[in-house]
């Protein structure tokens, strides 16, 4: 490790301070050319085997983690413990899937082994680390090479933001899942299943994404998921004794798909689940051309959970158990919600005007409008939605008073006095460090989320008393308060600021927060403490 420090540049430390920032990214580096070396003289069939097989059984115990009943806390950071293992396992594979082929190397020992996964739990920590320091959300304060040749880091928040705060809620939003995007989506769903199982014509609201894959790709979405059911089941979806399957050439894996094609869907056609598969496969061409797959997610042009199909530099392909199921429930995702699981290219046109109008339909986010609505209806408090913006300074027919730009919801809490005003943002939980230094952008910019919220309690303030009694409540004595709450389905990482100027509450707890009888001038999200050490470790 001393000599790949050396070789980036950047020294054996200790470091700390202003220089630890500025090494983290270096310490990265030298973890992975340290890989990278180790791998230069090892079978790399062998490492793509093994570092598949710990990819799946990591992703299993993940699994049952998370479905476990009773859900609990515990359960859900052994689930999170277990995503971390399979990350590691993962990067080992994927720059394993890069290296030469030629056979003439070493079988790896089990040493081997232990060293590559102690270097990738290492490489994962720190490349996410350095990650998070460039988008200026976290602070290295120390790191220093130990004896055994892995480092200790100490990262703490960088405020106002608290990174392990949102980590945290991200955890604890684990044990319950939160509900999902809405019963317009599994109605969806449930037509998709019925298209895939009987060969009736898919559900119209896929209708245009299903002809555009067909006019870009050859092949229409039913082919593409048969594509992930064939690879599934010849990976070894239920068989945990199996790290996957290699197919010895592409024509190989054509041939396979072609003798059982009696055995996938009925509406699904040979030259198209084909076609669908050598779109899933990520090429040695993409692996090249490719940076370490972190948390990029769908901004990158290939990864494993879009291309479970792995190329290696001999031309033969590895599926490795788990990636294609994986690769299935992420394209459901991405479809249901108009964007795809990797970067479109620009040749895909047709893709992605399609996928634009479906984005389009489904943003901004009525659907979550709509369960705001019968969320709020489930409490009994008086309330309103959708206030229109006043014409000409005029008051509001709904609440009585001029607003001066759209409110989704006004909700009066007589228990607590307070009247709130709604603001209603369906937003996925962003991960890569660049979405979440955009997410805070976006609420705490000047005239932005928190901004325009912010115009709107002071539209309500100007006379509460009046939107009160419009709403059915009387407040003759002028003792309402007026607070602004933002409203989401996942946590988002601007209700873990020290300076939040509105609160947060995510739509399945909404009734236990209006409900509350807290001083409403009390904040209602906890602080707990910005820091946190990351320390190295074993597998």
């Amino acid at each position: 490790m001393k000599v790949s420090l050396r070789n980036v540049g950047v020294g054996r430390g200790p470091w700390d301070a202003d220089t630890a920032d500025a090494a983290i990214g270096r310490i990265a580096d030298a973890v992975e050319l340290d890989i990278r070396n180790r791998l230069d003289d090892l079978d790399v069939r062998e490492v793509v085997g093994w570092a598949a097989g710990g990819m799946a059984h990591w992703t299993d115990l993940q699994f049952r983690a998370r479905t476990a009943v009773p859900k609990s806390l515990a359960r859900a950071r052994e689930a999170q413990a277990h995503s971390e293992n399979a990350a590691a396992s993962g990067l080992i594979l994927e720059l394993a899937a890069r290296q030469p082929a030629d056979g003439r190397r070493l079988d790896p020992s089990w040493r081997d082994f232990e060293a590559l996964a102690i270097l990738a739990h290492e490489l994962w920590r720190w490349r996410t680390v350095a990650d998070r320091v460039a988008a200026q959300l976290v602070t290295v304060t120390g790191a220093r090479l130990t004896k055994r040749g892995t480092f200790d880091v100490q990262v703490s928040d960088r405020r106002p933001f608290r990174m392990s705060q949102f980590e945290d809620a991200y955890v604890r939003r684990m044990v319950d899942d939160g509900p999902l995007r809405g019963a317009g989506d599994i109605a969806v769903l449930q037509a998709l299943v019925r298209s895939l199982k009987s060969g009736s014509e898919i559900p119209a609201e896929l209708a245009a994404i299903d002809a555009a894959l067909k006019a870009d790709r050859a092949h229409g979405l039913v082919d593409l998921i048969a594509a992930q059911e064939f690879l599934i089941e010849v990976s070894g979806a239920e068989d945990g004794s199996v790290a996957g399957y290699r197919f010895s050439s592409r024509e190989s894996l054509e041939n396979a798909v072609r003798a059982n094609m009696d055995q996938l869907m009925p509406a699904a056609r040979p030259d198209g689940v084909v076609e669908a598969c050598r779109h899933l496969i990520w090429t040695q061409d993409l692996l090249q051309a490719s940076p370490l797959q972190m948390l990029e997610y769908r901004e990158s042009v290939g990864r494993l959970y879009s291309r479970p199909i792995l190329e290696l530099s001999d031309g033969s392909l590895f599926v490795p158990r788990n990636a294609p199921g994986l690769a299935r429930v992420v394209l459901l995702q991405r479809v249901f919600e108009g964007t795809w699981p990797e970067r479109v290219p620009v040749h895909d046109a047709t893709l992605s005007g399609a996928l634009e109008l479906r984005r389009q339909r489904v943003r901004p986010i009525a659907g979550f409008e709509a369960d705001l609505r019968s969320t709020l209806a489930s409490t009994g408090l008086p309330f309103v939605v959708g206030v229109l913006q006043s014409v000409a300074g005029t008051p509001s027919d709904a609440i009585g008073v001029p607003v001066h730009a759209e409110i989704d919801a006004v909700v009066i809490a007589v228990h607590s006095r307070t009247i709130w005003v709604l603001e209603a943002k369906d937003l996925a939980v962003p991960f890569a460090p660049r979405r979440i230094r955009s997410e805070l952008y976006k609420y705490r910019r000047t005239g932005g989320h928190v901004d325009k919220l912010r115009a709107k309690v002071e539209d309500i303030a100007a006379d509460p008393a009046q939107v009160a009694a419009r709403l059915g409540t009387a407040d003759q004595a002028r003792t309402f308060a007026v607070r602004g709450l933002f409203v989401t389905r996942e946590p988002t990482p601007a209700a873990f600021t020290d300076d939040r100027t509105h609160d947060f509450v995510t739509l399945d707890q909404l009734p236990k927060l209006l409900r509350s009888r807290t001083d409403p001038n009390v904040a209602t999200t906890d602080v707990a403490d910005p820091c946190k050490t990351a320390k190295s470790g074993s597998v």
